[in-house]
């Protein structure tokens, strides 16, 4: 007797319902696509018990005739493409067919839809996958899926979903990333009777993320506005001051499809690096637009990985995009007046503002507290309704109503924006590894009371800060200053650190750097790994001023170093580089070694804290500081500049 044989159906749809319905928000992420599939433009979901009892959806899409109600069941059932050559170029967020069937398959659902303009609508039950009756009855427009009794046939599957709260936490979060995505429709959502979400039809992202998430950290926010070789970058990413524990606080899109994408991850580090210290991570709402050849969807049945075709371009193109946001409007650190440390998370009270007439509020307060711990801050602005099949570049920035007055007013718009020059090709290396902004002479932004000022004063050609004065130095380590905003403080050793740092980088690129021979070599032993990462990378220490040999197995003789570090110095920054490279298991690039060396050095040369400094000393310290890429952070990430605003010191007074 034959051991191969065919998987009946039934078990087939179960095998497949593994892989697509891992919980109740896996069953929402498929209805919700193939609601914007259809063109809807209001989607209303109730769930109850976390949706393990029950999940309805309602949209005011397309509907279906009965033919298509009942054949939308079937596996490998799908209206968005019609031949394999279409896979290359899926512009739907569904296509697979397998979605319906599968869930269908571990729980009880019923269908209700309907054409627009048609007499009657179609009602399809469904059993475990066991087709129960097919009928006629009255319904609005669109279409209506219940899901009741998720895993009742499958009780050890049911065994490993989480409680009410949990699952209700996870369908929340997934609803506001796609009301994020579109903001174009109108969704609401309930659990258990309660009104959970519950936004309006509105132009574009800033306005949608004001509605689902308050006014608050508009300021700490810098747009990104980016667009090179057929790869658009646009959404909103913090400030470096804006610092979290987690990613839970980046929203990732790639053609308007909510993705966990490591690669568009890896270059968010990548540009923050030298400006975040380590172990904590921005807070973002990034929007990829690639054309659809570039990138493949079809890689897991839930659809939330992705595989770019030119992955390093794109990785390169979101790391430029983010560097030239955070340079177009660099912010000091506030200074912090409850701790000695801002929270990683803000704290968000969409109740503290009072959204625009008609726009809907977080209310559950349990599911309220784990949105805005996720909650990013509120400054996106939105891509154009989705077409079915055609999708274009989303407008990053429109007309979008100011929250506080109101009233509409106008941002450029991509096509308005001036388009820079090109800059040369050392030079983008330089920004690239540096981490930091264009060389535009601005830090701060200047009261209203200050916007006459020439533009010669507050942006000289030298770039020198010339609205900066210095005040004193505390202790022997800050250097207090002051200029239109109010107060700075500044960290000397980071500063100084900062400056050099940048200084080190150029040093590195045009290979100008000194090299002092030692009369004695110095003899080190590295470990494996360390040896693979001195053999990948010894013509780049020797540029650096490393003169090393390879002697028998795994021991180096360095007989030069900088001439700016002592012998015993270059062995210890050495070692602690391989091992800081190798720490980060991953091909390490020449940018990345120059800027951990570039880093080393710096804050080994730096002015420390505890010494005094001339008042000649400090301004030099601080006209440097303000011609360097990134002024805020210091390359391990720390602030370099503490703003204490006139309207916190006004407040201090009550003056306000």
């Amino acid at each position: 007797m034959s051991k191969i044989r065919i998987l009946p159906d039934v078990v087939a749809n179960r095998i497949a319902a593994g892989e697509v319905v891992e919980r109740p928000a896996s069953i929402v992420k498929e209805c919700l696509e193939n609601a914007l599939d259809a063109q809807a433009r209001q989607i209303d979901l109730a769930v109850e018990r976390g949706g393990k009892a029950s999940i309805r959806i309602r949209d005011d899409g397309e509907g279906m005739t009965q033919d298509d109600a009942i054949l939308a069941f079937e596996r490998h059932a799908t209206s968005k493409i019609r031949t394999a050559e279409e896979l290359m170029a899926i512009q739907t967020f569904g296509f697979r067919g397998e979605a319906l069937a599968a869930i269908a398959s571990v729980a009880r659902i019923t269908l209700t839809t309907k054409l627009h303009g048609a007499t009657s609508g179609t009602e399809v039950c469904l059993e475990g996958g066991k087709l129960r009756h097919v009928r006629e009855v009255a319904a609005p427009g669109g279409t209506e899926i219940l899901v009741r009794d998720l895993f009742f046939n499958l009780p050890a599957r049911r065994k490993f979903l989480k409680t009410e709260a949990t699952e209700a936490f996870h369908i929340t979060n997934l609803v506001t990333h796609y009301a994020l995505a579109h903001p174009q429709c109108g969704f609401t959502l309930q659990h258990n009777g309660r009104q959970v979400l519950a936004v309006t039809a509105t132009t574009d992202l800033r306005a949608r993320a004001y509605q689902l998430f308050g006014a608050n950290l508009l300021d700490s926010l810098a747009p990104v506005e980016f667009s090179q070789g057929g790869i658009v970058v646009g959404g909103f990413v913090s400030r470096p001051h804006v610092q979290r524990t987690s990613r839970d606080g980046q929203y990732l899109f790639v053609n308007r499809r909510f993705v966990r994408d490591k690669l568009i991850g890896r270059a968010l580090s990548e540009a923050y690096r030298n400006i975040l210290p380590p172990g904590v991570f921005p807070a973002a709402m990034l929007f990829v637009e690639v054309p659809p050849d570039m990138v493949d969807v079809n890689v897991h049945p839930q659809k939330t990985e992705v595989r770019f075709r030119a992955p390093q371009h794109v990785l390169e193109s979101i790391v430029t995009a983010v560097q030239q946001a955070l340079g177009r409007s660099p912010q000091f650190a506030p200074f912090p007046t409850t701790a000695a440390t801002p929270p990683a998370h803000p704290p968000i009270s969409p109740a503290a503002t009072s959204p625009p007439t008609g726009t809907g509020k977080l209310s559950a307060p349990a599911v309220q507290a784990a949105l805005q711990a996720l909650a990013p801050p509120p400054s996106v602005t939105a891509p154009a309704a989705p077409g079915r099949n055609k999708r274009q570049p989303p407008p990053f920035f429109t007309a979008t109503p100011d929250p506080g007055a109101g009233s509409a007013s106008a941002t450029p718009s991509a096509a308005a924006l001036p388009t820079p020059e090109p800059p040369d090709e050392a030079a983008t290396r330089l920004h690239s590894i540096l981490g930091g902004r264009p060389r535009t002479r601005c830090a701060g932004t200047a009261r209203q009371a200050h916007a006459t000022r020439p533009a010669s004063e507050l942006h000289p050609p030298d770039g020198r800060r010339t609205d900066v004065r210095i005040l004193g130095q505390i202790h022997d380590s800050y250097i207090v200053a002051a200029d239109a905003d109010g107060l700075l403080l500044i960290d000397q050793h980071v500063a100084h650190e900062r400056i050099l740092f940048e200084q080190r980088v150029r040093a590195l690129l045009a290979r100008d750097v000194l090299v002092q021979m030692l009369l004695t070599p110095l003899v080190v032993d590295l470990s494996p790994a360390q040896a693979t990462v001195f053999d990948a990378l010894e013509g780049e220490l020797e540029a650096a001023g490393f003169r090393a040999t390879r002697l028998a197995g795994r021991t180096v003789a360095v007989q030069g170093v900088p001439a700016d570090l002592s012998a015993e110095d270059a062995k210890t920054l050495l070692t602690e580089l391989l091992d800081a490279l190798v720490s980060e298991q991953q091909t390490v690039s020449r940018e990345h070694f120059l800027r951990e060396l570039a880093a080393s050095l710096a804050c080994r040369a730096a002015i420390k804290v505890n010494m005094n400094l001339t008042p000649e000393k400090m301004t030099w310290l601080v006209d440097e500081l303000f011609r360097c890429e990134q002024p805020t952070n210091c390359p391990h990430g720390r602030p370099v500049i503490l703003r204490f605003d006139m309207s916190l010191i006004e407040r201090g007074f009550r003056r306000t």
